[in-house]
């Protein structure tokens, strides 16, 4: 090639205008499967890339290439694809910037206007009224967007700002009118390529008094950025305003490289606790096959026809969909669902209720989907920056597989968690990992376990329960000997330390461990405990599984994983490997995590 390339200046030309276009359009490329490659977008022309086989595409299309070698310009151009996955990020190109933020940490409810200004600094700024250290990609722009539920936003909500070399960046400015009384948070969403970096909150009171404004610091902390890995298709961020006079939640749409749309917000009339509590309790109920309304209300143990309880499930997730979805936001996915099957959707929430996996959609009298939200998409879960401002830095995209602990106490009654654990023990010595071994699985060694760190990956088989009053108090995994693990034990500098320097895997094969409701100040349950305190992944069913469809989930997860599969495909070929006619567990299951990250094996450079 460079050889041709030298002979005729005129094709070097060429190609190098083709090229140019093609960055100033923001081409991305990735690889899907063994023997295809995904196009699609608008680049003009007709390119053929070969993988294992040969696919051609035509017409106006964005290319995606994870890695290839070759150059792919003209007609019957081709590359040679490899599909283990995306290179890991290129620190060199990374720089450290940290956030000045001016706010003001009390507003009084009457001034027209109140200016927030975001600048990124080279250095840590003097003052600020919260400070985050960033990792990004130098010379690359970075998109803002604001959220402010007391205040109207009086300008653009999502502004981009352009990552500079060696200079602080150009400031944004964000004007809000304060709406409602009481205290509140503004929070700050950051991405970069399309990825989501985190998110900067910021305490505000709104006061019904008039006062000066005064402004706050707050301690220095790190969002991080994974290059080279691409963005979820789709993010979808879901709001509960719960502090409005009428709760409503409020859905944001973001797709890669384009402003988020709002929607209109859903207000909610009844508690979103009680109903969704009585959703569980029925869909735990018809595991064992027992219609639910009937043992509540008449006592009697009524058995369902597995049919029955596919079609009951399938109400409940249409329901969901009637009621708690904006109707402008189902006009959107009615006019563009066939394009966003098999998308990858990052939902990213701040409520604890809602089993957005089980969403089902249809539009009265045209159409219904086939399947819910969980399998028409691969879906997975983040958690917005709570009210008390804790964690929750964004989802990382490599996760590291090097030393992983299995925990299935043998007093459980659960005979395919013996077999879960032997599956493991299996795939250790297959894929020379290494693991932490603890001799009867009691509360001592898993606590000593947890500070003495030296893990990357925890995976327990175990019974599970939710108790709503005190989420972190006594929401439990039981280990041996009936003794219970809970969230509040996830505590203390050595166990956080560990947990946020190295974000381990942590998969609860537990019933009931995938559950949230509110604590006492923040969210409560395992969940925002785990992904506050840093986490890679949290994967646990929202509500009873079987012991054979548990092990068959985790079994076929485990083996889509080590095959270089996301996290995502992983998960959603490990739901249709459990899926029975009669039981829900495939559907049980919640997934915290990026929806492209892979595992990186621990050999392998950081």
């Amino acid at each position: 090639l460079k050889k041709l390339l030298a002979e005729d200046p005129a094709l070097a030309a060429e190609i190098a205008r083709l090229w140019g276009e093609a960055q100033a359009a923001g081409v991305t490329v990735a690889a899907s499967g063994d023997r295809s490659v995904a196009i699609g977008g608008d680049v003009s022309g007709s390119v053929m890339i070969t993988g294992n086989q040969n696919v051609v595409q035509h017409g106006k299309y964005n290319v995606s290439i994870s890695k290839a070698k070759g150059v792919a310009i003209g007609d019957q151009a081709s590359v040679e694809v490899d599909q283990r996955g995306p290179e890991p990020a290129d620190v060199s190109q990374l720089v450290t910037r940290y956030t000045d933020i001016a706010c003001p940490s009390r507003v009084w409810v009457r001034t027209p206007r109140v200016t927030v200004v975001i600048r990124l600094r080279i250095w840590p700024p003097g003052y600020s009224a919260v400070v985050r250290e960033l990792s990004l990609q130098r010379e690359m722009p970075l998109r803002v967007r604001v959220e402010a539920s007391a205040f109207d936003v009086l300008n653009e909500p999502e502004q981009e700002t352009s990552v500079l070399p060696d200079a602080d960046s150009l400031p944004l400015v964000f004007d809000l009118h304060p709406r409602r009384v009481g205290p509140s948070r503004i929070n700050f969403d950051f991405f970069q390529a399309g990825n989501p970096i985190g998110t900067a909150s910021v305490p505000v009171e709104v006061t019904e008094y008039e006062v000066s404004t005064v402004p706050e610091s707050a301690q220095t902390q790190v969002l991080r950025l994974e290059p080279n890995v691409s963005p979820p298709d789709l993010m979808l961020y879901i709001s509960y305003e719960r502090f409005r006079e009428q709760p409503a939640l409020v859905f944001t749409l973001i797709r890669s490289g384009e402003v988020g749309r709002t929607f209109y917000p859903v207000s909610l009339q009844g508690s979103p606790a009680e109903h969704m509590a009585r959703l569980y309790e029925h869909l735990t109920v018809m595991s064992s096959d027992v219609e639910p309304t009937s043992l509540k209300v008449l006592g009697q143990r009524r058995i369902l026809p597995p049919q029955d309880i596919d079609r009951r499930v399938r109400q409940f997730g249409q329901n969901l969909w009637r009621n708690l979805i904006p109707s402008d936001f189902k006009a959107l996915y009615a006019k563009e669902r066939e394009n966003w099957q098999n998308k990858n959707l990052l939902i990213v929430s701040d409520e604890p209720y809602i089993p957005w996996e089980l969403i089902w959609p249809y539009e009265q009298g045209q159409w219904q989907d086939e399947a819910p939200w969980c399998i028409n998409f691969r879906l997975t879960r983040w958690l917005r920056r709570d009210f008390q401002g804790n964690g929750h830095e964004a989802p990382p995209t490599q996760l590291h597989l090097g030393t992983l602990v299995c925990l299935a106490p043998t007093d459980s009654d659960l005979p395919f968690a013996q077999e879960e654990r032997n599956f493991l023990d299996s795939l250790i010595r297959k894929n020379g990992l290494s693991s932490i071994i603890l001799p009867t699985s009691s509360w001592s060694e898993v606590i000593e376990m947890l500070e003495g760190g030296g893990y990357d990956w925890l995976h327990i088989a175990a019974h599970g329960t939710f108790y709503p009053v005190t989420p972190d108090t006594d929401s439990a995994i039981w280990l041996q000997d009936g003794y219970p693990l809970t969230p509040d034990n996830i505590v203390g500098s050595a166990v956080e330390e560990h947990i946020n320097r190295h974000r381990p895997g942590f998969v609860f094969n537990a019933c009931h461990t995938g559950r949230q409701e509110w604590a006492l100040t923040s969210l409560g349950g395992w969940a925002n405990r785990l992904t506050s305190v840093g986490v890679g992944l949290f994967i646990a069913p929202m509500w009873t599984v079987t012991d054979e469809k548990a092990f068959l989930f985790a079994r076929t997860f485990y083996t889509e994983l080590v095959k270089g599969q996301t996290v995502a495909e992983a998960v959603h070929k490990a739901r249709l490997s459990s899926r029975d006619t009669g039981d829900p567990t495939w559907l049980a299951y919640t997934v915290y995590a990026h929806p492209n990250a892979r595992i990186r094996w621990k050999t392998q450079n950081r």
